[in-house]
């Protein structure tokens, strides 16, 4: 597998979580390093849009890999409570799951298999993590998506706990985002993943007293393989079969019909075949010990397919769609609907409609950014 040069902009997001952990800790002069002592709460941002990418690389895989080398500094407390919300459900407000573990090896463990996925919560993660701690480090790229004010949620918790402060690691500058007040409102600081100037500042201050090591991963300790497969800028997952080969070329799984794939293996390096139609994309990734490897597979550019049913007076009629490649691979298909919509690859695609015993067929090209719309038109004596 080839590594690309990291440009600007990946560096300044591969720092945020190494940033937030090394802010949390001058922020919080009151935490002890020893064992036993005050848990810290670090609240991470698992919605779908980190599944977004910066140079080819998505915010989660970026922000895990850092949390990875955190949790194994000389820094990082024993007693840690990482909480992250959106990584179960893809649209669920309840989504928030709680990562505890004794040491931070093992909460390394758990979070190794974080898939973005859902909403944001914001506001019932930020009150759920107000449960475990007061000192407590919100690291979001994105808005409240549900029904909730993280403003006023940010303000009532300070009401009933005088101690709490929130600080906010964010990535857009903006004066009247929610990220921000949830800071003012808590008389915690908010930072931009960006700006270095500021964070180096915060950040001049060297920590004492860190006695407290955290033994090394194993070397066969397992590492986690996550895939998916997607098209262009959108980040909706399109089900895929996933085959996967060791080093010497030994099938060893077939993962049919799947929007995403999350296996632990030995460390070592595997191929990946994923089949989408007749497409075919192939890659070779390594996995490291204790760590997760996330390959995104990208198709290219996305379009709309609408397709229509309805009869010679121009009524909706249901009908049976099934979707194929320009070259008769079966990818899909949609029973008794008037009309259908689907985001395909910009491609070639023959569709087939169905009523009763007529059958229409039609070939159409779906373009990048672009909608095709073709009406199939049935007789009314059928």
């Amino acid at each position: 597998m080839q590594h690309t040069r990291v440009s600007t902009s990946q560096k300044i997001l591969m720092n945020i979580v190494k940033l937030a952990w090394m802010v949390a800790l001058f922020l919080f002069p009151c935490i002890s390093l020893s064992a036993g002592t005050t848990n810290t709460v670090i609240v991470l941002d698992a919605s779908n849009s980190m599944w977004g990418q910066i140079d080819g690389k998505s915010k989660i895989e970026i922000a895990r890999d850092n949390l990875a080398q955190l949790l194994q500094t000389p820094a990082a407390p024993q007693s840690i409570t990482l909480i992250t919300y959106g990584s179960q459900h893809k649209s669920d407000c309840q989504d928030i799951a709680v990562q505890q573990a004794s040491t931070p090896a093992e909460l390394l463990q758990q979070a190794s298999s974080i898939m973005p996925k859902g909403r944001s919560p914001i506001s019932a993660a930020i009150t759920q993590a107000a449960t475990r701690g007061n000192h407590i480090l919100l690291v979001s790229d994105g808005q409240e998506s549900c029904d909730a004010d993280p403003c006023a949620a940010a303000k009532q918790l300070k009401a009933s706990d005088p101690e709490l402060r929130i600080h906010v690691l964010g990535f857009r500058d903006d004066p009247a985002s929610q990220l921000r007040c949830i800071a003012e409102h808590t008389g915690g600081t908010f930072a931009l993943a960006g700006d270095t100037a500021a964070l180096a500042k915060l950040l001049e201050t060297p920590v004492a007293n860190a006695t407290t090591t955290t033994p090394a991963i194993p070397a066969d300790t397992p590492g986690t393989l996550q895939l998916t497969l997607g098209a262009g800028n959108s980040l909706d997952n399109l089900p895929a079969s996933f085959l996967l080969y060791d080093a010497r070329g030994e099938h060893l799984n077939t993962f049919t019909t799947r929007k995403e794939i999350s296996r632990q293996l030995p460390p070592g390096q595997y191929r990946v075949d994923v089949l989408w139609g007749q497409l075919k994309l192939s890659e070779t990734l390594q996995v490291t010990a204790g760590q997760t490897t996330t390959h995104r597979f990208d198709l290219g550019g996305m379009g709309k397919l609408v397709l229509d049913a309805i009869d010679s007076r121009q009524n909706p009629l249901d009908a049976n769609f099934t979707l194929y490649t320009r070259d008769g691979n079966f990818l899909s298909d949609r029973l008794l609907k008037s009309s259908i919509t689907e985001q395909l690859p910009a491609g070639s695609y023959r569709i087939k409609a169905v009523r009763n015993r007529q059958s229409q067929e039609a070939t159409l090209e779906v373009a990048a950014d672009g909608e095709s719309r073709h009406t199939f038109v049935f007789g009314q004596a059928d």
